[in-house]
């Protein structure tokens, strides 16, 4: 506590060595004290335990969240924490004890009630479930209120001290509130599937511990004090063979499987086989001399980047490393540019949507070159019903669109839309619900920069990747949260790339180009803004020069679509000059010219981008050119049919050569698809039936184990079933089960939980539940201070060193 709390700030600090003689430091080294940013179950976990352990050092709030103090470092999720911890040296923080043993790092041994120190990994964690029956700290009514039980610092020698329940929430009595009765069947066995030997085997295969017998007895009691119709008939698991008994209607049957449960151990074969294949390709790779070629910045081309370069790594004779980070285009400019690198570029390429910034071009050492590699488009879609509008496009301009996204126009009857739109009939004052990108975002730069350009007079607000968007307007993360919004909201209008919003099916806006004409982007050809802009000289005759104000909005053109895009490589024009390694120089130019051929712009149709146009790839194969290479480089050659003798030179990258992966992948990917279409059939089969059905929602630890038990309900069960899991954290699932936004009437069969129902929530109920603990969870205290610091002994503390870390003291 008085560590996390940074009372005490140093590894070598007094009380921590009384704890540790063996443990020699550097003299002050400080103690970087990493916690979740974000409310989580571990968070709530580690500060309730130092509350309960040690209150007058940990100080601080306890639960999912903490007013932690500010020398302190916050992270996202507990894959944020596994990182933080990996990579600074003398870190200490809390991580799912499994999570941080698979990570290795070194496990604080936590000093338990009866005075024991030990680890996760020499702890009986199902002892605290015990105790906590023992103690009376699970209530003997399963129906009272929870939301103070925890299993926090309990005794026993070999007790882990910061143990958690996840549990079920559950309607006690399921006849008065008319549940269905297959439904209640459904639920019974569920319950009794996951308590049972077999259920409990099956969580320790997704990292939960087995309960002890203690609770699982209580657990039994429990269900049966739970009414259910007496009309009811209970579901009964055949497992072995019964002749005749087994194929009554309400069994599941362990001899029922479907097509993908039977196809998903050969094809996890051939994946571990993959994986096998793929270490020791690694392994070679490493083990010999290497060309190797690296690029950041922008996501939307990665996976394409991702494919093209695994071609070269397999068609290459000699070992090749390619890699690209996806890590946004403002990210793969600063970089390039080498900005925390003494503007020494930390990546042999760059990639962006927009144009190298005036700002970070200035901080250059050497003249870059701009390459336009793929063209792309945003569209303007909505959610206007279709019959609303006689079936027909909604028509708009750039300055209605500016009016609209500004809020200078609200209603979809305004009277300069229905002028553009006759047809359009709509309730009289509906609300144009406006949906944008709440983070920066290439699609926001270039919907509000075409508005800028296009009716400057209309759009007064900020343009670029991100904007002062209206407080009437509604906010989202990334281009699924604009689909999902736009797909659930009637009347809603934003805009996506174009290829998105047409997959999902959305109405497009047929907004009115340079010409006058409206049009789709779907009707338009997306190239020709590319084509414009070097017949018009908005790309630069000079491609060193500064491109920071070059764009293609609102080109001229019949068919030009206003709101296009490039996408951008950025290049250091003189190579040999920077010292730049021959054979990285040859992968580079190899990788250029493949993505600007015809095979490659045909290839990156395939990830959803448009082929540039004639005009755009011969400046860029004049920019190739103009490039400086140095002249003892050796380029690659590719082998496209068999060209023998010469095919087998060293810089020959061969169509001939492949890897075992990609062999196996059309046949792997063959299956899935097979599996597919057979989900899709029996999806079918169920909606076209009388279904049973269960659903719940709640914590995401359990989720793929539930996911998986109600698979397997869904197979060994005669007639139809269809049970799901929503998995949106435990506060959500309280919130649900109650049915907080339904008339407190439950909007699922079940909640589930890392923590009890709160008391608030429990206050709000119509009917009496119960809390089924059905798994338990430990969460460790991890460090990395290096093990020969410590003569390789585990690190020591008690619940009030702890907390004085955490909180700084």
């Amino acid at each position: 506590a008085k560590i996390f709390s940074r009372q005490i700030k140093t590894w070598d600090h007094a009380d921590i060595v009384a704890e540790n003689p063996d443990l020699v430091v550097p003299a002050g080294q400080n103690i970087v004290v990493v916690h979740r940013t974000l409310g989580s179950s571990s968070t709530a976990g580690t500060t309730e335990y130092m509350k309960t352990a040690c209150p007058a050092s940990w100080t601080l709030d306890a639960g999912s969240t903490s007013n932690w103090p500010d020398d302190t470092t916050a992270v996202q999720g507990s894959g944020g924490m596994a990182a933080e911890i990996a990579k600074t040296p003398f870190a200490i923080g809390y991580l799912d004890a499994g999570h941080g043993r698979r990570e290795g790092f070194g496990e604080v041994a936590l000093q338990n009630r009866n005075g024991k120190y030990l680890t996760t990994a020499e702890a009986n964690i199902g002892l605290a479930g015990t105790q906590a029956v023992a103690t009376s700290v699970i209530p003997a009514d399963p129906t009272s209120d929870w939301s103070a039980v925890n299993v926090y610092n309990m005794p026993g020698e070999l007790t882990w001290p910061i143990t958690l329940f996840s549990y079920f929430y559950v309607d006690r009595d399921l006849e008065s509130q008319g549940v269905d009765f297959d439904t209640q069947a459904l639920l019974k066995a569920f319950l009794e599937y996951v308590l049972s030997e077999e259920g409990q085997t099956h969580a320790e295969t997704y990292g939960f511990v087995k309960l002890p017998a203690e609770v699982l007895t209580y657990n039994k009691d429990t269900i049966a004090s739970m009414v259910f119709s007496s009309t009811m008939t209970p579901f009964v698991r055949e497992i072995s063979t019964a002749a005749g008994t087994g194929a009554g209607e309400y069994i599941l049957s362990v001899k029922r499987k479907s097509y993908d449960t039977v196809m998903h151990e050969p094809i996890a074969a051939s994946l571990d086989a993959l994986d096998a294949r793929i270490a020791q390709l690694t392994t070679d790779v490493h083990s010999a001399s290497v060309a190797q070629l690296h690029g950041s910045g922008t996501t939307n081309p990665s996976k394409f980047f991702w494919n093209v370069m695994h071609l070269f790594k397999n068609q290459a004779m000699f070992p090749t490393h390619l890699t690209y980070r996806a890590i946004g285009s403002s990210s793969g400019m600063h970089e390039f540019v080498g900005i925390d690198n003494g503007n020494v570029p930390q990546n042999d390429f760059g990639s962006g949507d927009i144009p190298m910034s005036s700002t970070n071009f200035a901080l250059l050492k050497f003249k870059m070159v701009h390459i336009p590699f793929a063209v792309g488009a945003i569209g303007i879609f909505h959610s206007v019903p279709a019959a609303e509008n006689g079936g027909a496009d909604v028509k708009l301009d750039a300055c209605l669109l500016a009016k609209i996204f500004s809020r200078q126009i609200k209603t979809w009857d305004h009277a300069d839309i229905v002028a553009e739109n006759p047809d359009l009939v709509v309730p009289a004052g509906q609300n144009i619900v406006v949906v944008h990108r709440t983070l920066g975002s290439s699609s926001t730069a270039g919907t509000t920069e075409y508005m800028k350009t296009a009716c400057p007079a209309s759009w007064t607000l900020d343009a670029g990747s991100t904007s002062n968007w209206p407080d009437d307007t509604t906010a989202v993360q990334g281009s699924g949260g604009m689909a999902a919004e736009i797909a659930k909201t009637p009347f809603a209008i934003g805009y996506l790339d174009a290829g998105h919003g047409r997959r999902e099916g959305f109405g497009e806006v047929a907004l009115q180009n340079r010409n006058g004409k409206y049009l789709t982007t779907a009707e338009a050809n997306i190239g020709l803004a590319g084509t414009q802009a070097v017949a018009t000289s908005v790309i630069p005759a000079d491609p060193t020069s500064d491109w920071s104000a070059v764009n293609v909005y609102n080109m001229p053109g019949e068919l030009t679509w206003p709101i296009t895009l490039f996408s951008y490589f950025y290049v250091d024009r003189d190579l040999e000059s920077q010292g730049v390694d021959f054979d990285t120089q040859a992968l580079l130019k190899a990788f250029l010219e493949y993505v600007l051929s015809e095979e490659g712009q045909t290839h990156a149709e395939t990830y959803g981008f448009v082929k540039l146009p004639a005009e755009v790839l011969t400046y860029n194969k004049d920019t190739i050119a103009s490039m400086v290479f140095s002249s003892t480089m050796t380029p690659f050659v590719r082998e496209i049919s068999t060209a023998a003798g010469t095919g087998a030179g060293e810089y020959i990258l061969s169509v001939k050569r492949k890897s075992y992966d990609t062999v196996m992948h059309e046949p792997i990917a063959a299956s899935l698809d097979a599996l597919d279409a057979r989900i899709a059939q029996l999806t079918t089969d169920v909606h076209s039936a009388s279904v049973a059905q269960l659903h719940g929602s709640g914590t995401t630890n359990p989720s793929k184990f539930f996911w998986n038990v109600m698979h397997l309900f869904k197979n060994q069960a005669m007639f139809p079933t269809h049970l799901t899991y929503r998995a949106i954290g435990s506060s959500s699932g309280m919130h649900e089960f109650v049915g907080i936004d339904n008339g407190n009437v439950p909007q699922n069969d079940f909640g589930s939980g890392d923590i009890p129902m709160s008391s608030t929530n429990f206050a709000l109920l119509k009917f009496k539940m119960v809390h089924i603990p059905f798994a338990v969870g430990a969460i460790g205290i991890f460090h990395s201070v290096p093990a020969a610091e410590n003569g390789g002994a585990d690190v020591k503390l008690d619940a009030c060193l702890l907390a004085k870390i955490f909180s700084r003291q």
